[in-house]
């Protein structure tokens, strides 16, 4: 017809750059601060921006990835540089840039951002052309709040994208975010274009098809999340060399930062959950933070997940923790070991004797019904795989509901070559290595309470096909009806 492109007509794409809130500057040169398993992640996202080079806090080599690496100090003029901050633990990264005069969002950004601008991930996600014949509402009515106050909306291990930060929005302009409604656009078209699929259990051997048709309407989400997942202290009174090299407790500016998100917490989202997990990263019972919500007057759902070390779970902690609670409360511990010596090595300053005790008090709970269900957990690793029989058997005299393993992860922690040693998977992470797949194979495995998770061999595909939430699917599949 003789139309022009750009001057007649355009396609909807091009106006999905009015979503982002965010424009990367592109008069400045791009640098990335972090050098470990999150920066090279970050490098195989298609990026719009592609770095000059990388900064490193303890700088140990002079390229990475075929970039120049540069310490802190090397860099003179920090306003000629917008400075992506790719690392786990970002805080005083953050606070070291606002310390140089930085505006966040404007000179420097969390990798999150970068990555997950609305723009591309809308355009991702209605191109995408695998679709999977599976209902999960999770991202519908599901927030997880995790370290500074940043937020996902389903999972941390499951979903690659962060939402917004509770300190750059309240909580209901994060929660109806176009953000947030991109993320549940994905789940709503089926296409699930951000769920990690070699994890969630939901995906574990389901095929994918290219064309879904869908004939109700699109959900809305809720008004304001029902199940809040909280996990923003990692005080803890163990170190465990999946998550950390020392005991740690917050304190300075990590500790002020804490509270304040535990302020926000407990006035925009608690007062409309109405099921509470504690505590994603830390220890419920070390953490002061976590005491503070649980404690508190707006604290009292209909639901509890309480996710321990179970070094902890004394009497006196439990009578603390469960006052005045008329909802149902559930305990997830993670164990990790079958024996002493394994388990002192794996979780270290952890008594296994006093572990023995608390379980043999929660097993009292289980059966009295004050705990309406009781999980054991198990990160497979090549210290333990050998005591994951043994472990199933500890968890059936415990009169468990559930023991579930998990493959171990990289949280950064680990060096590739001291990951390659540790972990029971091959290369490509799915595949079992000899060792363990015997193991897997032994009858004691076929046990009713286990759940193999993320450690796809032998793992029975689940034919459901509607999930309203992931953790209520989780917990239900062997603890029987705990949801109204």
């Amino acid at each position: 017809m003789g139309l022009l492109y750009g001057k007649d007509y355009l396609y909807e794409e091009d106006f999905f750059q009015q979503l982002d809130e965010m424009d990367i500057p592109n008069d400045r040169r791009t640098a990335v601060w972090g050098t470990g398993t999150v920066a090279e992640k970050m490098m195989c996202q298609p990026l719009s921006c592609r770095p000059e080079l990388f900064i490193d806090s303890y700088k140990s080599q002079d390229f990475f990835m075929g970039y120049p690496v540069f310490a802190p100090e090397q860099i003179t003029e920090w306003r000629n540089y917008f400075v992506i901050i790719a690392v786990t633990k970002d805080e005083e990264i953050r606070q070291f840039l606002l310390d140089q005069g930085l505006t966040e969002n404007v000179d420097f950004a969390v990798y999150q951002k970068v990555i997950g601008r609305p723009s591309d991930l809308l355009r991702r996600t209605i191109f995408d052309q695998s679709c999977y014949d599976l209902a999960c509402n999770t991202m519908l009515n599901h927030l997880e709040v995790f370290s500074g106050g940043d937020t996902r909306c389903c999972c941390t291990t499951f979903v690659e994208y962060n939402l917004d930060n509770i300190f750059e929005k309240n909580a209901e302009k994060l929660w109806h975010s176009n953000l947030h409604k991109i993320m549940c656009l994905s789940t709503e078209n089926r296409t699930y274009t951000f769920c990690d699929k070699n994890m969630c259990p939901l995906f574990v051997g389901r095929k994918h098809t290219k064309h879904i048709e869908r004939k109700e309407q699109y959900r809305q989400m809720s008004e304001f999340p029902k199940v809040l997942a909280i996990g923003h202290d990692s005080s803890c009174n163990l170190s465990c060399g999946t998550c950390r090299k020392e005991v740690h407790f917050a304190k300075g500016r990590e500790a002020e930062k804490v509270k304040q998100v535990t302020e926000k917490i407990m006035k925009e989202y608690l007062p409309n959950c109405r099921f509470l997990i504690l505590a994603g990263d830390g220890e419920v019972f070390a953490s002061p933070a976590y005491r503070s919500i649980y404690q508190s007057q707006e604290c009292n759902p209909d639901y509890i997940r309480i996710l321990s070390n179970g070094t902890l779970f004394t009497p006196e902690n439990w009578r603390s923790f469960s006052a005045g609670k008329q909802g149902k409360i559930m305990l997830t511990v993670s164990v990790d070991a079958a024996g002493k010596e394994t388990y002192e090595k794996i979780r270290k300053n952890g008594s296994f004797e006093s572990l023995k005790k608390n379980m043999e008090f929660a097993s009292t709970l289980r059966k009295s019904g004050d705990l309406c269900y009781f999980r054991l957990n198990f990160v497979v690793q090549r210290d333990n795989y050998r005591e994951m029989i043994p472990f199933v058997q500890w968890g059936e005299a415990l009169g468990a509901d559930e023991v579930f393993f998990t493959k171990i992860l990289n949280w950064g922690t680990y060096t590739p070559e001291e990951f390659e040693q540790i972990s029971m998977m091959e290369e490509d992470q799915i595949t079992p290595k000899a060792e363990l797949k015997e193991v897997l194979n032994h009858p004691a495995m076929k046990s009713k309470i286990v759940d193999l998770g993320t450690i796809q061999y032998a793992h029975k595909t689940d034919e459901i096909d509607v999930v309203e939430n992931y953790y209520m699917w989780e917990l239900e599949k062997r603890g029987g009806k705990l949801f109204d």
